[in-house]
């Protein structure tokens, strides 16, 4: 590994730090001090091949690339919520190239407890709007909407609007923050 990309990789760790602290002082009251927002970390994963297995999932995606995905984008920011020792959600994202929109790439729910099962997508979006200010982004992009039902629910977090893909680039929905 470069030099550089080492720094790099060891700056934006500070950063991801800081913007999952900022998301955990902005959660609403009823969670403030029942979810913690750690990054997806070995305990994570860990907690991933576990849940893997289970039948509720809905999307099929093997987190442990995650860990390759943040040495290959160093500005990536990964969030793992935990209710203590139980996995939440996991989201993965990067900023784009110029960096000035931040891309939240990969969501997964692995909850269903009904205290909050419902806050999963709002809390990523409050990590993910902390970490897009703190690296001076100033619009978030939910990247690749699997299917109609996913756009509208997105989109009811307001300011979303959908962006069709165009000249092969992705469909997205995206909002300033």
């Amino acid at each position: 590994m470069q030099l550089s990309h080492s720094r790099t990789l060891t700056k934006y760790d500070e950063l991801r730090k800081q913007a999952r602290q900022l998301a955990s002082n902005s959660l609403p009251s009823h969670l403030k001090h029942i979810l913690q927002l750690e990054s997806v970390n070995h305990r994570a994963l860990s907690a991933f091949k576990t849940l893997q297995k289970q039948d509720i999932r809905k999307v099929d995606w093997d987190w442990c690339f995650a860990p390759k995905f943040c040495i290959r984008y160093p500005k990536a920011f990964d969030l793992s919520v935990w209710h203590g020792n139980s996995l939440c959600s996991l989201t993965l994202g990067r900023p784009t190239y110029k960096g000035t929109e931040m891309r939240l790439d990969f969501i997964e729910k692995f909850t269903e407890n009904p205290v909050f099962s419902g806050d999963m997508f709002g809390i990523s979006l409050i990590a993910y709007e902390a970490y897009g200010k703190v690296i001076g982004a100033k619009q978030l992009r939910i990247m690749n909407p699997e299917n109609d039902k996913l756009i509208k629910y997105y989109s009811s977090y307001n300011g979303f609007s959908y962006q069709k893909s165009l000249k092969g680039n992705p469909h997205y929905l995206v909002k300033s923050i």
